[in-house]
């Protein structure tokens, strides 16, 4: 067998392995992101183990500029820097590989491709050269003795690889390049000539010069034309596309390459400085040498946290344990109890903990052990606690629990759930993940102590000792968690926002859902006769066009019928066979009737359901009232959530789905529903945040903006603009705010991919700022890794500087759309706080739901004058001066006997 030669390009490792983690980056004791360092090097530890690598080399790009960029200066001009925390840690990658003797090669003037292209002209036939990368620009180099090997998708891609991908030998895919172009690394190409349309040039003519040697005999017009008009730049890309194999690197031999494994003994301190142990392990683990090595953390690691767990289950212990506590300014708290659902949940005990290494577990309710009265315990950590600044994980939870005993906290609060929430907003957020990410810590598992499914028990037949280890652990994490989050708030500065939306709202929140909502079942059994009856016709309608009866929810019959025996062309296949969920439904009803009953079937199914059926079995039987869940630390952008039951997944656009909201009644005759609805609030967000002076002045005029926005794309008077030109206008004023691009405005409108390129096109010429808005948001989100609402709420996302196209997208939509819709979720929020606080000792005005820009409210019918003034005022008062002063939010109101009435 041929010896094998292992060419790491180091940049593209380096990028894929920070950005692997880039939701959860890893960090050290001293807080530095290792996410980089302990990809790469775990990256190439799987290389050496794997292939029993014993020849290797490295190259990375330098940080000057290269002889492409005096080709063209445009050359990666698009590039954002990379990330700050990525470049600290490429000195400690290059420290690690120079430590266990792996060389580095690098020449000024010439990017990595280019080294690692040279070394493998140099040894290609001395060695079985494989270069590790993910890169395609590589593609070029391979033939019989060169292959590509990507290691995070463990690929390895050769020549008969390449042909089967692109439909050309790998020597064609420079001039693919030059013809298709790559946006990464901005070479232009030949505009309008795609993948395809380069792979059908190239089988063709051969090469690029070949093409332009034929190009009068080329058939296609519109090809020909573009290749004249952009011949420049195809021979420009073409020139940077190319990698170089002639690097002037000097003399280089075969045993400067040579590795070998007990070199990386070598390596041993770094990795500790770093604190990456469990690459300690692993490389122990290759090394043939039997030198005995400490691969142990430090005692004092987060990883190995120890504390001491104290039982507290009889008056003598609670009395110490008060004494103790007495003088601790800071408490973290954490209840255990029957239930996760808090109204109906009984306490079983409680967990306290004032420093990092000692928390204590209250013993109240568990069976067949000595508990202390609830009474007595809640009433007494009301009086010691008094003026403690009280930490919790999920404080909303702990607060209604302790409300149901009696005690109604008042105390200044820390909720490290929400502060996790605010730093890391697209991670999960339950104790467990956050003890794992920030002390690299693994948690007992509640399921641990009391099962899953049918066996499961509840907490007060867990024995006291595991519940006082399993519950002191909530408390001394959720302390230690405080301690790191208060100072990151601050560094963030979020500090602000945690401080006076995010924690007033929980109490809000929890007495909404304390409130809860009456529901009518009568209402939802009438409901339920007409969905079953329009249920079982749409039924007998889809069996007609079928032909045939079949299981209307396997996905695997309706896939049979609808592609094999109707012979439908099939949109997606997925491992089990071809997809017929929602995208192919709605791809297919434009031309199949079938596609479009099956959609009604599916909407009708789930809210039967999820809404008619479920909701009469979400009655509290003790309040007679259904009590929704209502969640801060969901969304992304800030949008509240609910569940059990979701309210904001009632649909409103279909008649159904505004039916069950009859059912949301009011618990007597003397009641009405108030619903409160802010009117177009994320367009004016728009409009103030882009200062587009047509949307500005058509608000503060009270036009109708889409009729205006109409009238300025069309150019016509607003008197002539048809109501077909109005619904376009409204869809691309909102779509445009949700990123939507040309593909989803043609879906969207019924026209075609070009109209509505055009269309956009149209729209930002007449609103030349909001588009300003757009790109300038998208430069500043890429600089800063995040985007932000005008009250602080940021949002990273890593994506934008992702290789990946389609993540780049996607990115780009969310960064267009989350500061909008951010802040109009911040708005409703601070208008909440405000409205609860002029309402919250009135028995007569209840806030019950929150959905989207929607607020809604149970009145007694002599309080509505006053409740629509006051709750108008606070709401189109919840934007800040400098804002308010450039557009006016507006509220609608609607009052009825039930939701659907006041909507």
């Amino acid at each position: 067998m041929p010896k094998k030669l292992f060419l790491i390009d180091g940049t593209a490792i380096i990028y894929r392995a920070f950005f692997a983690f880039i939701k959860n980056p890893l960090r050290n004791s001293r807080g530095e992101n290792t996410s980089a360092i302990y990809g790469t090097i775990n990256t190439i530890l799987r290389l050496i183990d794997k292939y029993n690598a014993q020849y290797i080399a490295i190259s990375f790009d330098r940080r000057e500029k290269t002889f492409r960029h005096k080709i063209t200066e445009t050359y990666k001009a698009n590039r954002p820097p990379a990330p700050e925390e990525l470049h600290a840690q490429v000195e400690p990658i290059k420290e690690f590989f120079k430590l266990i003797n792996i060389p580095e090669i690098s020449y000024a003037g010439y990017e990595a491709d280019d080294i690692l292209a040279t070394l493998t002209e140099k040894f290609k036939n001395d060695f079985e050269v494989i270069i590790v990368t993910g890169d395609k620009d590589f593609f070029q180099l391979v033939d019989d003795k060169v292959m590509l090997y990507d290691p995070f998708k463990e690929k390895v891609t050769k020549e008969k690889e390449v042909e089967e991908k692109y439909g050309l030998k790998p020597e064609q895919f420079i001039d693919y390049l030059a013809i298709c172009g790559d946006s990464a690394d901005n070479i232009p190409g030949v505009r309008g000539i795609g993948p395809k349309g380069a792979t059908k040039l190239l089988q063709e003519f051969g090469s690029l010069e070949n093409i332009y040697q034929n190009i009068d005999i080329i058939v296609a017009k519109g090809i020909k034309l573009k290749l004249l008009e952009f011949r420049e730049d195809a021979f420009l890309s073409q020139k940077l596309a190319k990698i170089i194999r002639d690097v002037p690197i000097g003399a280089l031999q075969e045993n400067e390459l040579s590795f070998e494994k007990t070199d990386l003994l070598n390596s041993v301190e770094m990795l500790k400085r770093y604190e990456l142990y469990s690459i300690l392990k692993k490389i122990v683990a290759l090394s043939p040498s039997s030198v005995e090595i400490n691969i142990e953390p430090e005692k004092t690691a987060e990883s190995e946290i120890e504390f001491e767990h104290i039982l507290v289950d009889r008056k003598t212990d609670f009395e110490i344990m008060l004494a103790e506590l007495k003088n601790r300014t800071v408490i973290a708290i954490d209840t255990e109890t029957t239930s996760t659902d808090p109204i109906s949940a009984e306490l079983v005990g409680i967990s306290l903990c004032a420093q990092n290494n000692k928390a204590f577990y209250i013993s109240i309710a568990h069976q067949m052990a000595e508990n202390l009265d609830e009474n007595f315990v809640v009433n007494e950590l009301n009086k010691a606690f008094n003026g403690k600044l009280l930490i919790a994980h999920n404080i909303k939870y702990d607060y209604l629990v302790l409300q149901n005993s009696g005690w109604e906290i008042t105390n200044k609060v820390f909720d490290t759930m929400i502060a996790d929430y605010l730093l890391n907003p697209t991670s999960r957020h339950s104790l467990y993940e956050c003890a794992k990410r920030e002390f690299d810590y693994e948690m007992v598992k509640i399921s641990e102590l009391i099962g899953k499914g049918k066996k499961q028990i509840t907490f007060d037949l867990v024995p006291t000792s595991q519940a006082c280890e399993y519950s002191a652990e909530d408390a001394n994490i959720t302390f230690r968690l405080y301690e790191v989050y208060a100072k990151k708030l601050e560094q963030e500065n979020l500090n602000k926002l945690f401080e006076n939306i995010e924690i007033p709202l929980f109490k809000v929140l929890a007495k909404m859902e304390r409130n809860g909502v009456k529901i009518d079942t009568k209402v939802l059994s009438e409901i339920s006769k007409k969905n079953q009856k329009k249920l079982g016709e749409l039924t007998q309608e889809i069996y007609e066009i079928a032909g045939l009866q079949f299981n209307l929810n396997s996905t695997q019959q309706l896939a049979k019928v609808l592609f094999e025996d109707l012979g439908i062309p099939p949109v997606k296949k997925t491992k089990t066979g071809y997809s017929t969920d929602v995208t192919v439904l709605e791809a297919l009803a434009k031309n199949y009737e079938i596609a479009e009953l099956l959609m009604d079937y599916r909407q009708l199914t789930k809210l039967e359901s999820t809404y008619i059926k479920a909701l009469p079995q979400l009655i509290n039987p003790q309040t007679e009232r259904v009590h929704s869940s209502f969640n801060q630390t969901v969304a992304s952008t800030g949008r509240l959530s609910s569940s059990n039951p979701n309210m904001q997944n009632i649909p409103i656009r279909t008649e159904l789905g505004r039916e069950i909201r009859k059912a949301f009644v009011t618990k007597n005759n003397d009641f009405f529903i108030l619903s409160a609805d802010y009117s177009q609030i994320e367009l004016r967000i728009l409009a103030m945040l882009s200062q587009d002076e047509k949307m500005i002045n058509a608000f503060r005029n009270k036009e109708d903006i889409h009729r205006e926005t109409a009238s300025i794309i069309y150019d016509i008077p607003k008197g002539e603009v048809s109501s077909e030109q109005r619904r376009y206008a409204k869809i691309i004023n909102f779509g445009l705010m949700y990123g939507m691009g040309a593909f989803r405005v043609s879906n969207e409108l019924g026209i075609s991919r070009k109209e509505a390129a055009e269309f956009i096109e149209n729209y930002f010429s007449k609103f030349p700022t909001i588009k300003e808005y757009i790109n300038s948001s998208l430069e500043q989100a890429k600089k800063n890794g995040h985007v932000s609402t005008i009250f602080g709420r940021k949002l990273y996302l890593p994506e934008l500087n992702s290789s990946n196209k389609m993540q780049v997208k996607e990115a780009e939509r969310v960064a267009t759309n989350m500061p909008i819709q951010g802040s109009a979720a911040d708005i409703i929020k601070i208008a909440m706080i405000n409205i609860n606080e002029e309402i919250k000792n009135d028995a007569d005005i209840k806030m019950i739901i929150q959905v989207h820009d929607e607020l809604v409210f149970e009145v007694k019918k002599e309080k509505l004058d006053y409740a629509k003034v006051l709750i108008i005022t606070e709401m189109e008062n919840a934007l800040p001066e400098e804002y308010s002063s450039i557009v006016t939010l507006i509220v609608d109101v609607g009052i009825g006997k039930n939701w659907y009435e006041a909507h």
